[in-house]
């Protein structure tokens, strides 16, 4: 929030220069961004008489003069047409600096000059540039003109946390600095010349029929408008904060905006059918051309302004065209109101319209401040437009706003605080912030919330209230107080933190992406119904609209990225929470996804540089990090998800439910990617692991005793599984058995038969206290060929 110094000035007294004053405020919880001293004067310009006038010899409209500093006379060449003798003036003396130039001894057309008499316009002082600055006779010569000259303004602007609505304004500032100066805050004279006859409800009628949006709205009736610039202290302000001055009444209600931080907006009485305004929601589809003429489509969840026939404003963002104010215009409407802070908010987002109204209006006007700016604005336009305001106000109130009544324990503010205040002394901090004490005891008081504080509700919001009057700096350092928490093995964070450094430890690149996705990017990958993901109430934009229910969206969308980039080789992985509606049980897990394609090696060269990842690097990862985590083999199973290629996906199921899940993406997901190979990932439940108990970990000597193998090799139905083959040999309790390796598998309908496939099995065996002999090799190989001879269909090779 941008506020002049100046202005400030007509409503408080301020005891401080503008970096004192933002340091103060910075104290009591108002932070500064940047202080502007415009119009600053350059140096070396003094006073000065001018002694003589001679016109030049080599023009018509300059003139060479005689000036004095009060010492000897210097010559200086003028083409000002109110350079006479015996004028004070402005002298910029030689070496004088200004923003594009400096002051040098010269000739101007063969006559030496030895300075410059300014304009106000070229010393930053106002835009007249007419002739040169005449100062009063009786001032001093010689000396500093910035010392009897007040420079332009100083723009201060502030850093107004959405809490503080209030600050959203220079009178709303004005309060917070007579709170810490202790100064009174006044309000200007706001007279009104009012038509002692024409009622205002002949002409005009309020009616609001959606209250929930709309608490308050008031509205005045003017006539005898006339258009036409405003006047140049009202301009200065305006352009000081960067805003465009366009005509006295628009002017006026930016003005009154930035004064008292409620915006207005001025209607042409005669395009509102019968003077009648309408506040409701807009129909679905329903249409709206605004001031930028831009034409908006709009929802039943936008607030409209209009009359019996269309839409003349949307509320609380911008005018509508077909109301505007021309240079004809000579009734007009005035409108101050408040309005719903969240439907301005979601108004503005979803139509990406953002203006200085909705910026204050989505963070809160007060129906208390729309009678404050309604009657200040009444008085502008009556004597900066020569209007005259019909008899009475339209002040529809459907929803009073209740100031909450908020109780103060003493002991417990000073407890928080870490302060020894008097009761009088907090008593004294919340008056100075507008709060009105109702009653005190011994133990505390019960104080009212002032109207246009939206943020005071509870108890420790007073003691914020009392700190930032006594001084952040004031609040003594105390040690930070530290308990004994629970179990390390209860803390969800360090497990989170180790799954991470397993991550990293496999080569993984961790990413980390945002929870909120558009809903198409939710859906993709699984099959999830939109009911079951969940919405923000109050989303940026629809592509920021759902909570994800699974880290695909991030994890395609940051390999889309890189891939459109020319990175083609990746391994990446994300924890991160996952939101889901299951039947009205909101669900929040914690959950780990895997992302590699691309070259596993790319930095070696040869065959291995020709290598891509594939199904069992993915697998080989997960497996990896699985190792430590679980406390019985692993049992891969078949999975058919949409995330998945059919065929090529994998799942690991505990009791029922599935732990992790990972192969090839469906081509669906990557369409429009240009992917060089194929992409695989891996999707784990991470927060259900956490609560298994982890396999124990035992070390054992380098074998020293040789292992021996043996093949088996056999034709089994196409149905047959690996997984089964291995877990048939397990079952055997071979306690010499290390390894059981797939080799081969060939299927050939004419040599072996339809729905027929060969599989080659090499065994390895080992003993930890001697060397196993070939007899017993043989026996074990016998043993493993008649249990897979007992299989349905099986026929050994």
């Amino acid at each position: 929030m941008k506020t002049s110094v100046d202005w400030l000035s007509q409503f408080v007294k301020i005891p401080w220069e503008p970096r004192e004053l933002s340091q103060r405020l910075t104290g009591a919880g108002l932070e500064v961004e940047s202080i502007d001293q415009q119009g600053a004067l350059p140096t070396g310009i003094v006073t000065a008489k001018i002694l003589s006038r001679e016109p030049h010899p080599n023009s018509d409209h300059m003139s060479v003069c005689q000036v004095t500093t009060g010492g000897e006379p210097v010559q200086v060449v003028c083409g000002a047409p109110n350079c006479d003798a015996g004028k004070v003036v402005a002298l910029a003396t030689i070496g004088a600096q200004f923003p594009d130039f400096k002051i040098k001894k010269s000739k101007l057309r063969g006559v030496e000059s030895n300075g410059m008499l300014c304009s106000e316009r070229e010393l930053g002082l106002s835009n007249d540039h007419s002739g040169i600055m005449i100062l009063p006779d009786d001032t001093p010569l010689g000396v500093n003109l910035a010392d009897i000259v007040k420079a332009g303004d100083t723009v201060i602007d502030w850093e107004v946390t959405p809490n503080r609505p209030d600050w959203n304004s220079h009178f709303g500032i004005a309060r917070e600095i007579g709170a810490v100066s202790g100064n009174p805050v006044s309000l200007p004279d706001m007279p009104v010349v009012e038509d002692p006859v024409e009622e205002v409800s002949s002409v005009a009628q309020v009616e609001i029929e959606a209250p929930d949006l709309c608490p308050r709205y008031i509205a005045r009736v003017f006539k005898n408008v006339k258009i036409g610039p405003s006047p140049e202290w009202m301009v200065k302000h305006l352009e000081a904060l960067g805003l465009r001055s366009i005509n006295n009444v628009v002017d006026i209600t930016n003005y009154v905006m930035l004064e008292f931080g409620n915006p207005l907006h001025a209607f042409d009485l005669r395009t509102l059918k019968d003077g009648h305004i309408i506040v409701r929601r807009a129909a679905d589809g329903e249409k709206i051309k605004l001031l930028d003429e831009t034409e908006l489509t709009l929802t039943h969840d936008n607030l409209l302004i209009s009359d019996p026939a269309h839409g003349v404003a949307l509320a609380g963002i911008m005018g509508g065209e077909n109301s505007m104010i021309t240079d004809d215009t000579t009734s007009v409407l005035l409108e101050s109101a408040a309005f719903d802070r969240t439907n301005i908010r979601i108004s503005s987002r979803t139509l990406g319209k953002a203006t200085d109204a909705s910026y204050r209006y989505e963070r809160g006007v007060s129906p208390y401040l729309s009678e404050l700016a309604s009657q200040r604005a009444a008085s502008l336009l009556c004597s900066l437009c020569g209007a005259t305001q019909l008899k009475g106000v339209i002040d529809v109130y459907p929803r009073k706003w209740q100031c909450p009544e908020i109780r103060l324990d003493f002991a417990k503010c000073n407890a928080r605080l870490g302060l020894q205040l008097s009761h009088d002394q907090i008593a004294d901090c919340l008056k100075r912030r507008g709060l009105v004490e109702l009653a005190r005891d011994e133990q505390g008081g019960l104080y009212r919330a002032p109207e246009w504080r939206f943020d005071l509700v509870a108890e420790h919001d007073l003691f914020e209230e009392v700190a930032q009057m006594t001084g952040m700096d004031n609040i003594p350092e105390a040690t930070a107080s530290a308990a004994v928490g629970g179990m390390m093995a209860d803390d969800k964070f360090f497990p989170i933190e180790a799954a991470r450094e397993d991550f990293n430890a496999l080569g993984l690149d961790e990413i980390i992406n945002y929870s909120l996705w558009s809903l198409p990017q939710c859906l993709a990958g699984t099959s999830l119904s939109e009911g079951q993901i969940l919405r923000v109430s109050n989303p940026i934009s629809n592509d920021t609209a759902y909570l994800r229910p699974t880290l695909l969206p991030g994890l395609l969308a940051v390999v889309s990225h890189n891939v459109a980039h020319s990175e083609h080789d990746l391994a990446i992985y994300e924890q991160g929470r996952v939101f889901l509606n299951n039947n009205g049980n909101y669900e929040e897990r914690t959950v780990a996804a895997i992302a590699m394609t691309g070259h596993p090696w790319p930095e070696r060269f040869g065959s291995d540089l020709k290598r891509t990842v594939d199904f069992y690097d993915i697998k080989g990862v997960v497996e990896d990090w699985l190792e430590r985590r679980l406390p019985a083999k692993l049992r891969w199973e078949p999975y058919e998800g949409p995330a998945y290629k059919k065929g090529a996906a994998a799942v690991l199921k505990l009791g029922g439910r599935e732990l992790v899940t990972f192969g090839q993406v469906n081509d669906s997901l990557v369409k429009g990617f240009r992917m060089r190979n194929p992409l695989f990932v891996a999707q784990i439940e991470l927060e259900a692991l956490f609560g298994m108990s982890r396999k124990s970990v035992k070390y054992a000597p380098l074998p020293q005793y040789p292992a021996t193998s043996r093949d088996v090799s056999f034709v089994a139905p196409a149905g047959l599984t690996h997984q089964q083959v291995v877990t048939l040999i397990e079952k055997l309790h071979i306690t010499t058995l290390e390894k059981v390796s797939l080799f081969d598998i060939f299927e050939d309908e004419k040599v072996l038969g339809k729905g027929r496939r060969s599989f080659a099995y090499n065994i390895t065996f080992r003993k930890a206290d001697g060397t196993i002999t070939d007899e017993d090799g043989n026996a074990m190989q016998e043993k493993i060929r008649k249990a897979l001879a007992a299989l349905p269909g099986v026929e050994l090779r």
